[in-house]
This record gives structure tokens, sequence and C-alpha cells, in this order.
């Protein structure tokens, strides 16, 4: 392979079957690229993946929403996996962030971990976000993250939580 050749490590759906060498892309929940000396970056999630089940999880972050819904994760590592991600936080037609109630009633500002989650939220459109720039993004008081309206995993997460995933 040739050190100027980029490289990616892709995460394929578990329940896709078929020719390992040549999934479709629909199948392709995302990847990592990985620097020449190993290094991988953060997750990348396909734009085109489709989850073979509602439960099917889109990316690490989703994973461990999973995982933490049925208490298999502590909140020390889900704050671990958020850290690294990239969300897209939903936007109203000025440009600014949407807030609305989560399932509870707490006012939250809408965020996805892959773009498979966002056709369940009718918003004028999405900015990608690192987990600093969402943390950014959040009014200094009052106003919490809804992660993955809608999905079967989505979670309420305190704004000082992302704060601290930021940090």
């Amino acid at each position: 392979m040739d050190a100027e050749e980029p490289r990616w490590v892709f995460l394929i759906d578990p329940a896709w079957s078929g020719d390992p060498r040549q999934p479709p892309r629909e199948a392709v929940v995302g990847g990592w690229h990985v620097d020449a000396d190993g290094t991988t970056g953060r997750f990348h999630a396909n734009p085109d993946y489709v989850p073979s089940s509602p439960d099917s999880p889109t990316d690490p972050v989703d994973a461990a929403l999973h995982l933490a819904a049925r208490g298999e994760l502590a909140a020390e590592q889900l704050l671990s996996v958020l850290r690294d991600a990239v969300f897209g936080i939903a936007i109203d037609d000025a440009g600014d962030p949407v807030v609305a109630p989560a399932p509870d009633g707490v006012a939250s500002m809408l965020a996805t971990t892959a773009p498979a989650h966002r056709e369940r939220v009718q918003v004028a459109g999405w900015r990608d976000a690192t987990t600093a720039e969402l943390a950014r993004a959040l009014p200094d008081e009052g106003v919490d993250v809804l992660i993955n309206p809608g999905s079967a995993a989505s979670m309420r997460v305190l704004a000082g939580a992302v704060r601290k995933a930021a940090a």
C-alpha cells in the first residue's frame, strides 16, 4: 500500500451477510481513518448507512447509549465515548440550535450522532459539531442535550456532563 494512499477501517452492520470484501454502501456503518503510524482518528458515520433494524447502533456513541440504557455502561464510560464524537446539531431557519422538550419535559438542544437519526427530526437543517462545539452551543443554564431524538436509545444528557466530556 502506498504511504500516501488513505487507509480506513470500516464497521459493517453485523446483520448484513455477503462478501465482506464488497459490502454495499448502505451496509457500511462508517469508519475510522488510520494514519501511517496506525493511529485512528474520529469515527465518520456513513450518510448512506441503512440500519438493519431500529435497534442497530449507527456509531460508537449510539452503541454506548444502547448499553447505558440497559444499565451495561457506567456514566463515566459514556462520557469517555462522547469526548471524541461528532454530532449533528438541529438548527432552525436562522441557523440557531433547536431547543425542544425531551420526553421528560426538560428543555433540550437536539443532536444526533449519525445521519440515520436525522430523518425523525423535522428541522430546517443540521450543523456538524465536535463535543467541544456542542458544549459551547449550549446556553449557560436550563438546557440539556437530547441525543438521537426518537431512537430506541435516545437519551437526555445533562449539560454539565456534555461540558465535562468536552473538557
